[in-house]
């Protein structure tokens, strides 16, 4: 099976008419670095040029055609935010899951002369020899400048300083996302000066869902990490995400995931993946297309 490639750069060469199809269930950044080649897409197929940055949010197929004309590389890489746990404020995770449902473009198209381009461009030709930790920190960085020219606005800071919707947006919106679930929502009702259920009204407002909902969403994912990157066992993970009772644990991450815990663990073990690559990620797949463009 083929691996995720999470924050590593793949090379893909593509005979003339030759296609490479993906599914991955992830943020795809994909570049053209010599030949020519078809973005194939039912409603806006088009060429793509060198040095171009295709940019797909995750449950796009991305299909590229090589032409007849000669061969292709391509370069590319997949970045998971539920991979990066604790990483982002909780305002910032759920502006990006918004922009995977509510996008109007799911896929954009970087011209070789757009800086992203060009970073891309930069760490592909980068001596052999850097440091793999550092092409990675390359590729986050290049990910967030992404991230924060569409998704990532700077929100607007209430007017009034007291109001507890100010309080919210400077304690609640930015807080780190791990560190929400350390507190109940009444204890955050208490840090914003307002009642849970003006609480409740304010989260809900700002994120789509409830306190609780989000808690056990990032609880969840705790979890996730925990047992593929740890030797503790299923009891002591469900305690460390804030799980009392064990059942319960693995009743909402079987819900969730789709298998138990051990599972879970096991499988990823095996397939040495990330967990979501374990689970749900097709395999990529490369044919021959035999009609001439």
């Amino acid at each position: 099976m083929k691996t995720l490639g999470h924050l590593r750069i793949d090379a893909i060469q593509l005979a003339p008419g030759q296609e490479w199809e993906d599914g991955t269930p992830a943020w795809r950044f994909l570049r053209v670095d010599r030949g020519s080649a078809y973005w194939l897409d039912a409603a806006k197929p088009r060429a793509l040029n060198a040095g171009e940055l295709i940019v797909a949010q995750p449950g796009v197929k991305a299909l590229v055609r090589a032409s007849q004309l000669g061969e292709v590389l391509l370069h590319d890489f997949c970045f998971d935010p539920d991979l990066l746990c604790g990483f982002f404020t909780v305002a910032e995770r759920s502006r990006l899951n918004l922009s995977k449902t509510k996008s109007a473009d799911p896929v954009h198209f970087l011209p070789s002369t757009h800086p992203l381009a060009r970073n891309f461009t930069e760490l592909v030709a980068g001596p052999a020899e850097q440091p793999e930790l550092a092409v990675r920190v390359e590729l986050l960085g290049l990910v967030i400048g992404f991230f924060t020219d569409r998704f990532l606005p700077h929100a607007a800071v209430p007017p009034n300083p007291i109001s507890a919707q100010f309080r919210f947006q400077q304690i609640i919106s930015a807080m780190p996302e791990l560190e929400l679930i350390n507190y109940t929502p009444e204890q955050l009702a208490e840090l914003c000066g307002c009642s849970p259920r003006h609480f409740n009204r304010l989260f809900h407002a700002q994120f789509g869902e409830s306190p609780r909902a989000r808690q056990t969403e990032l609880r969840l994912l705790k979890a996730r990490h925990l047992l593929q990157n740890s030797s503790a066992s299923v009891t002591q993970v469900a305690l460390d995400s804030g799980y009392r009772s064990v059942s319960l644990f693995n009743t909402l991450f079987k819900r969730r995931f789709g298998v138990s815990p051990s599972e879970w663990r096991r499988l990823a073990a095996e397939q040495q993946l990330p967990p979501l690559a374990a689970m749900v990620q097709p395999e990529a797949t490369f044919r021959t297309h035999r009609a001439r463009l």
